[in-house]
């Protein structure tokens, strides 16, 4: 399984900037910037499930296309 530093890489690498995916999770640009390098070791559920979530919309949509 991938850890939550994955998804939001892949998720920023798909184009979207750290400001966006955060309004897409309901956090801050710097809540993101912070869990892509790993200050937040152990994430909520709900938010690791959102991460989730996004990664999947974005990556089928680029893939997609």
């Amino acid at each position: 399984m991938k850890s939550h530093q994955e998804y939001l890489a892949e998720i920023a690498a798909s184009g979207l900037t750290q400001e966006e995916i955060g309004s897409r999770l309901g956090k801050t640009q710097s809540w993101v910037s912070a869990a892509m390098r790993g200050v937040y070791a152990d994430l909520k559920w709900l938010d690791g499930q959102a991460i989730r979530e996004l990664h999947a919309q974005v990556c089928r949509t680029e893939k997609a296309a």
